[in-house]
């Protein structure tokens, strides 16, 4: 699998995304061609909290303030109080395909996300977010090393860093971008 930067592959699946959700029917005919994933913790004790607006300041061990925003999928956001500690994990991964066949290229996108809360006095668990991004190869630019692909809602051409990956890529090719982020938290008393 060949590595691109995380800003690229978010690139190339932000480009090809769509407001409406749309199912596929997709053979499993892929390649990856892609990848990266980033993962970022924040833990500390909690200073302030507005359940009106959702946002959270923690102050990590190093004194930092960090304002958080407690995504809507957490019910339990009343029972987080001044003083509390916080640990929260963000790991967010991107995975480009190339699809070939028949039916390659496709236009639309896939999104689902689940809730594992677990249970407890004080807030914790899992959310994930994973969205699937289809779209079509317009043109590879080798010499360029660009590829532009269309997507539902727009045609991008994005520089490709490793050109090796434009070897075996031609126009009418399916390009999916999968896009996964998973948030897990957990909120303990002091």
């Amino acid at each position: 699998m060949h590595i691109l930067p995380l800003r690229l592959a978010l690139s190339c699946a932000l480009s090809l995304g769509a407001v409406a959700l749309a199912p596929q029917a997709v053979a499993d005919t892929t390649t990856p061609v892609a990848g990266s994933a980033t993962v970022k913790e924040i833990a500390g004790t909690v200073v302030a909290i507005d359940v009106a607006s959702r946002k959270m300041t923690i102050k990590n061990a190093e004194g930092v303030f960090e304002v958080l925003t407690i995504p809507p999928q957490v019910k339990r956001i009343g029972a987080i109080k001044v003083g509390d500690k916080v640990a929260v994990t963000e790991t967010e991964a991107v995975l480009v395909d190339v699809e070939k066949g028949r039916d390659a290229g496709s236009m639309g996108a896939v999104g689902k996300t689940t809730v594992e809360p677990e249970p407890g006095a004080k807030p914790a668990g899992t959310i994930v977010e994973k969205l699937k991004l289809y779209g079509k190869v317009v043109s590879v630019d080798r010499a360029g090393s660009k590829v532009t692909v269309r997507g539902p809602n727009q045609t991008v051409t994005l520089k490709v860093q490793d050109r090796a990956i434009l070897d075996d890529l031609k126009p009418g090719d399916g390009v999916i971008a999968t896009y996964v982020r998973a948030i897990t938290g957990k909120v303990t008393k002091q």
